[in-house]
């Protein structure tokens, strides 16, 4: 009888445990969507900037601790100075960069993961998702540079969250830019990087993963 009793309450608690985590999550989205909204309110990227400077030597002291809120913010305002700021204490600590790769799926309008390649040194030229494609061709009047080209899908045309462009968030390991084409037309928007560039090794990488938000 006691051991009867005592497996039915176990899994009472696991069930308990996994309503929780339920919760949890579906909490964790609500709070990103609602800061969100709230951040995307604010009159421009300046008032961002100024309304505080962040001490980088302070977050990595850890003295202060880094919000989830000022994560978000930084997902979504990721060429502020601030947020720029940000990044280098999210990549050199675990824990922000996993909470920030998590944030950054849950905001991204699509998602493209690492690729199959034949070897690490094997440059990926094009991806294709579901919302968009991503080509990175030479270019034909200068041999070091070359055209990033992003074609937005019929499903992601049109969107007024494009009139300030788009970003691209190129992660591998601690290593991570943002890649910020200003100008979307029709679903078509290109820029140009230099093929000696670690945006441009980012880009080509087979084991770097695209968010696009």
């Amino acid at each position: 009888m006691n051991n009867k009793q005592s497996d039915g309450a176990g899994g009472n608690g696991s069930s308990k445990h996994k309503r929780h985590d339920v919760d949890a999550k579906q909490s964790s989205i609500f709070v990103i969507r609602q800061q969100y909204r709230q951040l995307t309110r604010r009159t421009s990227e300046t008032q961002i900037e100024e309304s505080s400077a962040l001490n980088v030597q302070a977050m990595t002291s850890q003295k202060k601790r880094v919000s989830f809120a000022e994560l978000v913010q930084c997902a979504c305002f990721p060429m502020a100075k601030k947020s720029k700021q940000l990044m280098l204490v999210i990549a050199k600590n675990v824990s922000l960069y996993t909470q920030y790769e998590w944030i950054l799926q849950r905001m991204s309008i699509a998602v493209s993961g690492e690729q199959v390649a034949a070897s690490t040194d094997q440059k990926v030229l094009s991806r294709t998702t579901d919302n968009f494609d991503l080509k990175i061709k030479p270019d034909k009047s200068n041999n070091t540079q070359a055209h990033v080209l992003l074609s937005l899908k019929e499903s992601q045309i049109g969107q007024s969250a494009y009139s300030k462009g788009i970003f691209l968030h190129c992660m591998q390991g601690d290593s991570f830019k943002v890649i910020h084409f200003v100008n979307v037309l029709d679903g078509q928007a290109q820029i140009v990087i230099t093929e000696d560039s670690d945006t441009y090794d980012l880009l080509t990488s087979p084991n770097t993963k695209l968010y696009l938000c």
